[in-house]
């Protein structure tokens, strides 16, 4: 148990994750509680996720219709998980600004030139658990109600 990281290591080695990668697992869920599992191209603002779907998807209309989600980073030994509540939405249009600029940067992409249906997704987090297996489950939580803890 001595290996156990503290949870301000934890915060950095979530954040370094969400830096790091360009794709979560992102969960939401339909009108009558059925569950939505796709993969997404996620970029890290530093404080918001910025994620990139099909208007008509159903993770999209999830996402209008609860306004919340929960995402997955990394491997099951080494995982991050993130509830996050939607912050903003807009059409990814090619002059998009600064959502559309930082997006392709990070991602190497641009949704828009994959047709006019896509659209941005900004997501707050409120919740973050980071953990490394079983041992790690307890002091997993980095941050609360949307407030890091470390």
């Amino acid at each position: 148990m001595s290996g156990l990281r503290t949870t301000a290591q934890r915060r950095a080695d979530a954040t370094a994750a969400f830096e790091r990668q360009g794709d979560a697992w992102l969960a939401t869920a339909g009108a009558s509680g059925e569950p939505h599992l796709i993969v997404v191209s996620c970029a890290w603002t530093g404080d918001r996720f910025v994620v990139a779907t099909r208007g008509d998807s159903p993770t999209a209309r999830n996402l209008d219709r609860a306004g919340r989600a929960r995402m997955g980073f990394g491997a099951t030994d080494d995982v991050v998980m993130v509830d996050a509540v939607v912050d903003a939405t807009r059409p990814a249009t090619p002059s998009g600004g600064d959502l559309t600029s930082s997006f392709v940067a990070a991602l190497g992409w641009d949704p828009a030139e994959e047709g006019d249906d896509w659209r941005f997704f900004v997501l707050r987090p409120t919740r973050i658990q980071a953990y490394r297996g079983y041992g790690e489950r307890a002091g997993r939580e980095v941050m609360r109600e949307g407030r890091w803890l470390a």
